[in-house]
């Protein structure tokens, strides 16, 4: 790809994130232009430890369902190595640079290699450190080996003002917790089924109840949980201790 083409689409990209309302609008803008430059997924995360998640922490993605499930099960916040890099350096890197695969444990080879498995075989992160707020980074990740310097710069130039532009949503859509409410069984129950990778037809066929209201059950639930998009809602149900109980 050349450079004025990847220089291109990271000013469309920032040109667009300029006029979103909301954090979902935004990652799927990040996920449209992205996907331009030939990558599949994205996290655009605070690297803080994710079961103890801090209300004003940066957690926004496009990961398989599956494989974000599995990664919050195992805590491999704790050993993700890509994030401990994140938090040492503000240079961008591709994971096959040799900090990455050197020094690897068992462990964290292991996860490399569930993350393969999972289709998240190649990525670009972009360590971000601004004063004011949590470190955090952004990964972009494929499942093909990329090395053309246009496009990691073009990567950069997007992942900056995505997180920037999030922590700002985030602070704008802050609700306080004194004015949150507990979720119902029926929204717990119905973000289950969510995690699951079901859509709304399904959960309603499941819990034999209309498609409409299974939607609004997750909504009312992402409106509790003061977040945009469903799989924020899922991750902070998550983190709570009953998400799985019943």
């Amino acid at each position: 790809m050349g450079n004025l083409q990847s220089f291109q689409i990271a000013l469309d990209f920032i040109d667009g994130a300029k006029t979103t309302g909301d954090l979902e609008s935004l990652g799927q803008l990040f996920q449209t232009s992205t996907a331009r430059l030939g990558f599949d997924h994205y996290a655009c995360v605070s690297c803080v430890a994710f079961d103890t998640l801090p209300e004003n922490a940066v957690f926004l993605a496009h990961y398989p369902d599956d494989w974000t499930k599995y990664y919050l099960e195992k805590k491999y916040d704790r050993i993700d190595k890509i994030l401990q890099l994140s938090l040492g350096t503000s240079m961008p890197f591709n994971w096959e640079n040799e900090t990455v695969v050197k020094g690897r444990s068992g462990e964290q080879q292991r996860f490399f290699d569930e993350a393969e498995d999972a289709g998240l075989v190649y990525g670009v992160t972009v360590p971000i450190h601004v004063v004011g707020s949590y470190p955090g980074a952004v990964n972009i990740v494929g499942e093909y080996s990329q090395h053309d310097p246009s496009v990691e710069h073009a990567l950069h130039l997007m992942s900056v003002y995505m997180h920037d532009r999030a922590v700002k949503l985030g602070d704008e859509g802050q609700h306080p917790t004194a004015d949150r409410q507990e979720l119902s069984p029926r929204e717990l129950e119905c973000l289950r089924w969510v995690s699951a990778g079901k859509t709304d037809w399904e959960i309603s066929s499941i819990l034999h109840i209309a498609e409409r209201t299974v939607h609004a059950h997750i909504e009312n639930a992402k409106r509790k949980l003061g977040v945009h998009t469903r799989l924020q809602a899922v991750v902070k149900a998550f983190l709570a201790t009953n998400f799985y109980s019943g």
